[in-house]
């Protein structure tokens, strides 16, 4: 049984494999061209943690994509694409809250255009406004933390991300986002994947604070992810791993649903 026989016997979505679909996938907005042995449409988050798994196994890279508005080549591969836009493309909830703010929650198949329009009718804007408005979508713009014409003024994505929901190595879906130090605390003595991965980051900030601190670049915008820096605040006593997927090119894991700011 070939790779896309296998994925369609496991999967709920779409697989796909022809010439016409892997030259289109093979492009970004950037100049390389990668091609990829399959592209999935997962029908739910169900999907992707199956597909994770049997990557895991096979050795295989699964590596998700968004608008292709990308201009660095991230959402290409030799393995795996993950398309969300086709079935993961819902606005789950935007609206005003009693401090007369907003938030909204999504999924990363949701084109930034189509939301723009949801936002605009309770007179909402997302503040970094991307540049590629017309041709992104969620998951683009939070693995990119992207930023357009409004992000000087009002600042980049990684300053609205809430919270995420996240698929990750093990093939479970988790929740990241903003906890105390006593969630932290017992967060770290689980003795389990979120446990160690919790565990490992705080120890690693624990021990390379001074470092940390140092190595954040003075600039108005930094996309280059990786933000260690911005994780625990010291001040507020407050962790938030979110934050570290926040222009991590989906290396960290696969976004399944953002709330924002």
């Amino acid at each position: 049984m070939d790779l896309e026989q296998e994925l369609k016997a496991l999967l709920e979505g779409d697989v796909a494999n022809d010439e016409e679909i892997l030259k289109a996938y093979s492009h970004d907005a950037s100049l390389f061209e990668v091609k990829p042995r399959v592209v999935v449409f997962p029908k739910d988050v169900e999907d992707i943690k199956k597909l994770v798994v049997f990557a895991k196994e096979k050795g295989i890279s699964v590596t998700a994509r968004g608008g292709g508005s990308d201009m660095t080549g991230g959402p290409l591969t030799e393995g795996i694409v993950l398309d969300t836009t086709r079935y993961l493309n819902s606005v789950k909830d935007i609206r005003i809250n009693s401090t007369g703010g907003g938030f909204a929650v999504v999924e990363p198949g949701v084109f930034y255009r189509d939301f723009e329009k949801e936002a605009e009718k309770k007179n909402l804007l997302f503040p970094s406004f991307p540049a590629s408005k017309d041709l992104c979508t969620w998951g683009g713009m939070i693995a990119n933390n992207s930023g357009g014409e409004k992000t000087l003024r009002y600042g980049k994505t990684e300053q609205y991300v809430e919270s995420l929901k996240v698929v990750l190595a093990d093939g479970k879906e988790y929740g990241v986002g903003p906890m105390t130090k006593q969630e932290l605390e017992q967060k770290i003595t689980q003795n389990d994947f979120e446990g160690e991965m919790h565990r490992a980051i705080w120890n690693l900030i624990e021990a390379n604070q001074g470092v940390i601190e140092n190595a954040k670049p003075n600039v108005s915008k930094n996309s280059s992810g990786y933000a260690l820096w911005n994780i625990w605040d010291k001040k507020k006593g407050v962790f938030n791993l979110a934050k570290l997927f926040v222009g991590s090119q989906g290396t960290l894991g696969i976004i399944t649903e953002i709330k924002v700011r």
